[in-house]
């Protein structure tokens, strides 16, 4: 198995947290279109059912001069069920939403366990070369340290 560098490897794992980093980004965006996509559809389906209830109210007014009472009630009547019909249209549609608000929360929380797992390796490794440097330091130490005791001894043999 061919071994990386610690900085190339260090490299790669900052650029695919960074990859990541900014999936999680774009799936947050993703998640509030849709949730706004749901409000705005809830705003509109809050509309037409007060629309259909304001019809529904105006049912029994007296119609304009010269419509009769028959024909201005069908009118309404058609009027109620179409608002209806929309109602039911967009609570659908409302559903649908809901359904990719869903799918785009899975994706988020999905992206974030991605990004997570990249910057658990990401810090792992950080904390090797850390050790590593920390090794090389207190080996640094002890061969200056045995160097030293050589030209201690040295100095020692060369007095007596």
């Amino acid at each position: 198995m061919k071994r990386y560098p610690l900085q190339t490897l260090l490299q790669l794992r900052a650029h695919r947290t960074e990859a990541a980093r900014l999936a999680v980004l774009e799936r947050q965006r993703g998640v509030q279109q849709c949730r706004a996509k749901c409000t705005r559809i809830d705003g509109e389906i809050s509309t037409l059912d007060d629309d259909r209830r304001a019809q529904r109210a105006r049912l029994l007014e007296p119609p304009p001069s010269g419509v009769p009472w028959p024909a201005a009630l069908a009118q309404r009547e058609a009027h109620v069920d179409l608002l209806g019909e929309r109602i039911v249209a967009a609570r659908a549609r409302l559903e649908t939403a809901h359904d990719a608000l869903r799918q785009a929360e899975a994706a988020l929380r999905d992206a974030r366990d991605a990004f997570f797992k990249a910057k658990g390796r990401e810090d792992a490794l950080e904390k090797r070369r850390e050790v590593w440097r920390g090794e090389q330091r207190g080996l640094q130490a002890r061969q200056e340290e045995a160097a030293t005791e050589d030209l201690l001894q040295a100095r020692h043999v060369a007095r007596h």
